[in-house]
């Protein structure tokens, strides 16, 4: 981008974007890393706004009138239900007395421990612990579902071997935000290779992929993305993999860089990756503004959410995706993201918009995880709202045919993550993590600050617009 400050994911709630960034002195956000100038961002965002047809939260139609769904056998039952819920993260160690001097030299420092990605095969659930501050050493762990406890404690993935080697920490797993379990009974990780995120993008190793076989627990592949297709300060967030054919060997994976706005796809079969830019990956400064829980902030974060359409066997499948920062959906055809004889100048046109906002005019609505069942429901986390909405994606893309899911009666708070899995009666999966609170406010480990909530999807979408005719 050529700009020289670090790369903020934040900017201050009173920070004025045509304003230079030297006149900033007052933030009600800690917070000193600025992003890129006024017009790196206005620029692109110009760019993909004309794409869309230069569409303002004014310009979408008025809300219309629908007929209602029947809400028969919607009831206290068909709704997400707590799965696990944590105040402070755990973790299992070989024995008392190394846990105890870990706790002692702080390399395990409970309450900087902050879950975020989920992903779950058969009886496994697995979860993520990026690098936001000190006191992390693992990021990735798992719990048994089978587990009757209520805050079960965490076990490394693949071992502590794969964390214990300090002299050389690239060669174990650094910095995980998500991860993708396939049809071929693989973990596809995704390692940011980056450290003290809280503060800034610290890269003290590259952004790699890694792959293990889960019925035997053994690293199977791993493949370093080369540097001229990360930039400066990226930061890759989130995977999705595509099986072709039912051929384990003809596998991809989409992989997003929310900072940089860009997705790289890698071939499992080539063994090579190319990076994809284009203006839908770009955050939207109207919704870049963020309030929960009396805790304002502003991020810039670029594409966040991504699933796959339902396998229809035939090659035709789409990837949905959005920025955090927007109220907005996009998708575009995965048999163009896997052409790589497509030019950069060509591909752009290959990306389409939905033609209308997730929401009602003039609310917020951003979304962070998202996920598709074999259906095609899409469900996802609306971040401010403490909800999870739900989509039809045989209808039309309308604020009127978003639902809502029952959650329970108290917001969610910052619903992260979710998925669906892979059993032949599927569930989804939802994790909420406080993330505003941990970064800008304080966690109270005598309160419920992690929750995995679970539902049945044929339930969950009873007497929603998101239920099948």
């Amino acid at each position: 981008m050529g700009h020289d400050q670090p790369h903020s994911y934040v900017w201050p709630a009173d920070y004025n974007w045509m304003k230079p960034q030297h006149h900033v002195e007052v933030s009600t956000v800690s917070q000193v890393n600025f992003p890129v100038s006024s017009t790196e961002v206005l620029v692109p965002w110009l760019l993909s706004m004309w794409m869309m047809g230069n569409k303002t939260p004014t310009d979408y139609p008025k809300r219309k009138v629908v007929k209602k769904p029947n809400r028969k056998g919607r009831n206290e039952n068909t709704g997400f239900k707590d799965r696990f819920t944590w105040g402070q993260i755990d973790l299992e160690y070989p024995n008392q007395d190394s846990k105890q001097m870990a706790i002692n030299t702080g390399a395990f420092i409970p309450v900087n421990n902050l879950l975020l990605g989920l992903e779950v095969w058969k009886n496994k659930m697995f979860l993520s612990l990026p690098q936001w501050r000190p006191g992390i050493p693992v990021t990735l762990a798992y719990v048994n579902l089978n587990s009757h406890a209520k805050s079960p404690i965490l076990k490394p993935y693949p071992s502590w071997n794969w964390y214990a080697n300090n002299m050389n920490r690239c060669h174990g797993l650094v910095s995980v935000f998500r991860m993708e379990v396939d049809k071929c009974d693989r973990l596809w990780v995704l390692d940011t290779g980056a450290i003290n995120l809280a503060n800034k993008v610290d890269q003290i190793c590259p952004v790699k992929l890694d792959v293990f076989d889960l019925k035997t627990d053994t690293h199977i592949k791993r493949f370093i993305i080369p540097k001229n297709q990360t930039l400066k300060d990226s930061l890759f967030t989130n995977i999705v993999v595509e099986i072709l054919n039912d051929n384990c060997e003809d596998a991809y994976a989409y992989m997003s860089d929310v900072f940089q706005y860009g997705l790289v796809v890698y071939s499992y079969k080539e063994d090579v990756s190319r990076r994809i830019n284009h203006p839908y990956f770009y955050p939207d400064p109207l919704y870049c503004h963020y309030s929960m829980d009396g805790i304002t902030f502003n991020w810039m974060d670029g594409i966040f959410g991504m699933c796959l359409s339902p396998d229809g066997g035939a090659g035709q499948r789409v990837l949905y995706f959005h920025s955090l920062s927007s109220n907005n959906e996009f998708y575009v055809p995965t048999a163009s993201l896997r052409n790589g004889t497509l030019r950069e100048g060509d591909i752009i046109e290959h990306f389409f918009a939905l033609n209308d906002s997730r929401c009602a005019r003039h609310q917020s609505c951003q979304s962070s995880g998202m996920a598709v069942d074999a259906k095609g429901v899409m469900y996802y986390n609306l971040v401010t709202a403490g909800k999870v909405g739900c989509w039809d994606t045989g209808r039309p893309f309308e604020s009127v045919t978003q639902g809502l899911l029952s959650s329970g009666p108290t917001p969610l708070s910052f619903p992260n993550d979710l998925k669906v899995d892979k059993e032949s009666a599927q569930r989804v999966w939802m994790l909420s993590n406080g993330l505003h609170k941990y970064l800008y406010g304080k966690t109270d480990p005598n309160q419920i600050n992690y929750r995995i909530m679970v539902a049945y999807t044929d339930d969950v979408v009873k007497g929603t617009v998101c239920e099948s005719n």
